[in-house]
C-alpha cells in the first residue's frame, strides 16, 4: 500500500513538472541548443523517426509546438522538426557567448586603430601647421624689406624728380632721367615681387589642402 502511494505521489510530482516545463517553454519562443551537443532533428517527435539533420550547439531554434519531452522547432536555415526539448535552453550558450566576446574585442580593437590613426593624422597635421607657420612669418619678412626697398626707391624718384625740376630746359627730359631710374632697380624688384607671388600660392595651396586632409582624415583629394 505504501509503495503504492509512493509511486502515485511520483508520478504526479512528475506530471506537475512536465505541466510546469510546457508552460514556461510555451512562453519562450525561441531557445538555444545546449552547450556541447550535435542535436538531432526529427521528422516526427519520435526518436526512431527520420533525422532530419542535426543540430548544432548554440543554433536559436523557434519553438513552434510543445507535444511531451518533444518539441516542434524552426532551425535557423528553416528547416522544421521535432527535437528533445530536455536538450534545449534558454540563454544562450558558451559558444554564442565566446562568439560575441570575440566579436566585441574585434570591434574595440578597430576602434583602438582608428583613434591611433586619428592621432597620427592629428600629430601630422600640426606638424604641417608649424611649417606653415614658419613660411608665413618668412613671406612676412620678405615682404617687409621688399616693402622698404619700394619706400626708398619711391624717396629716390622724387629726389631725382626735384632734381629734374630744377635743371635747365636744355637738360635731358625728365621722363628720360626717371626711365633710367627705374631700368637700374627694377631688376630686383621684379624678381622679389614674383617670389612673394608665388610663396603665396604655395603657402595657399598647402593651408587648404591641410584641411582637405584633415577633413577626410588624411586622403588625398587634389
Amino acid at each position: 500500500m505504501t509503495k503504492r502511494i509512493f509511486l502515485g505521489l511520483t508520478l504526479a510530482f512528475y506530471c506537475a513538472l512536465i505541466s510546469a516545463q510546457d508552460t514556461s517553454d510555451q512562453d519562450t519562443d525561441n531557445q538555444y541548443v545546449t552547450d556541447q551537443l550535435r542535436l538531432s532533428l526529427y521528422a516526427n517527435a519520435n526518436s526512431s523517426s527520420q533525422v532530419l539533420k542535426l543540430l548544432q550547439s548554440g543554433d536559436l531554434l523557434k519553438i513552434e509546438q510543445i507535444q511531451g519531452p518533444y518539441a516542434l522547432v524552426t532551425a535557423p536555415d528553416g528547416t522544421r522538426g521535432w527535437v528533445k526539448r530536455g536538450f534545449l535552453v534558454t540563454k544562450p550558450t558558451f559558444n554564442i557567448l565566446y562568439r560575441d566576446e570575440v566579436q566585441k574585442t574585434e570591434e574595440l580593437t578597430a576602434e583602438i586603430e582608428k583613434f591611433s590613426n586619428s592621432k597620427a593624422v592629428i600629430e601630422q597635421y600640426e606638424k604641417d601647421m608649424d611649417e606653415l607657420v614658419a613660411k608665413i612669418d618668412q613671406l612676412e619678412e620678405e615682404k617687409q624689406s621688399a616693402t622698404e626697398a619700394i619706400a626708398g626707391l619711391q624717396k629716390e624718384v622724387e629726389a631725382k624728380q626735384r632734381e629734374i625740376d630744377l635743371k635747365d630746359e636744355d637738360s635731358a627730359p625728365a621722363w628720360f632721367v626717371l626711365s633710367d631710374t627705374f631700368q637700374r632697380y627694377w631688376t630686383i624688384i621684379v624678381p622679389i615681387i614674383l617670389a612673394i607671388v608665388i610663396l603665396s600660392f604655395v603657402v595657399s595651396k598647402l593651408v587648404i589642402e591641410s584641411r582637405i586632409k584633415r577633413k577626410f582624415h588624411g586622403i588625398k583629394i587634389w
